[in-house]
């Protein structure tokens, strides 16, 4: 798989409403979104959508995310199987996922990962808040998940990184939207390793059914869980033997990292 391309930039105070979603919009464009599909206002909110085409041969062959910004800051994120750019509504909508607000008095930081065919994520965080927004398509699905029959792709549901959401439950082949990752959050990925001084890594995700059906699907070992309680949040965690280097999204037990070099 392609290492992601990391960018990363920030956003001074004081913030508005205007100032974030340009902010928020240069750095979906660094993650790999090159353009912005369309653009709207629901009364004070703003709306962002981002098109991503897997295969336009296909009938679910695009994902679209919506992203929307309220004036007190708030941002969250919905995932579509189309979006219909006149009436400015998508099909099979995801529950909303809602990352809370920010301050407009202090400085807001970007991560943007632009990982290829697998992820175009950006991780806006400020103090201890973190917003994961973007896709994943994770690297390795179930063969019988046709994009003829069903959408693939995700978004995270909260900050957490614990869970992925899809389309409606109806629009995938185990009838639900939303797939637990294995390991994350896990209380025994806490301390550095005491022989290495370092924190262990798993590499890939696994995504878990929550109709109990088993892994639907992993990511490549771009992505990482690890013991990352008390490190400093995008900083590098380099597995030991090995020159690969994963920023640090999460600093908690059990903490997503992406590979970037």
């Amino acid at each position: 798989m392609a290492i992601a391309i990391r960018t990363n930039t920030t956003l001074t105070p004081t913030i508005t409403q205007a100032t974030l979603i340009n902010a928020i919009k240069a750095a979906m464009a660094n993650a790999g979104f090159p353009s912005l599909y369309s653009e709207f206002t629901a009364g004070t909110d703003i709306c962002l959508i981002y098109e991503w085409i897997v295969d336009s041969t296909k009938n679910f062959g695009k994902v679209y995310i919506r992203i929307r910004i309220t004036t007190g800051l708030l941002i969250a994120q919905q995932i579509f199987s189309a979006w219909n750019t006149g009436t400015n509504t998508g099909t099979n909508g995801s529950t909303e996922a809602s990352y809370g607000s920010l301050s407009a008095s202090s400085t807001i930081n970007f991560v943007a990962l632009n990982g290829a065919d697998e992820y175009r994520l950006v991780a806006l965080a400020q103090g201890s808040t973190l917003m994961p927004i973007g896709v994943l398509m994770p690297a390795f699905r179930q063969e019988f998940w046709d994009l003829n029959s069903w959408t693939y792709g995700f978004i995270f549901t909260s900050s957490a990184m614990t869970i992925l959401r899809g389309v409606i439950a109806a629009n995938n082949p185990y009838a639900n939207s939303d797939f637990d990752l294995l390991l994350v959050g896990n209380s025994r990925l806490t301390n550095v390793n005491n022989q290495t001084n370092q924190p262990d890594l798993a590499r890939g995700l696994l995504m878990l059914t929550q109709s109990n059906q088993g892994i639907a699907a992993a990511t490549s070992e771009d992505f990482a869980v690890g013991a990352f309680l008390g490190q400093t949040r995008f900083t590098d965690a380099i597995p030991p033997g090995t020159t690969q280097t994963y920023v640090i999204l999460q600093n908690l037990a059990g903490g997503v990292a992406i590979k970037y070099q």
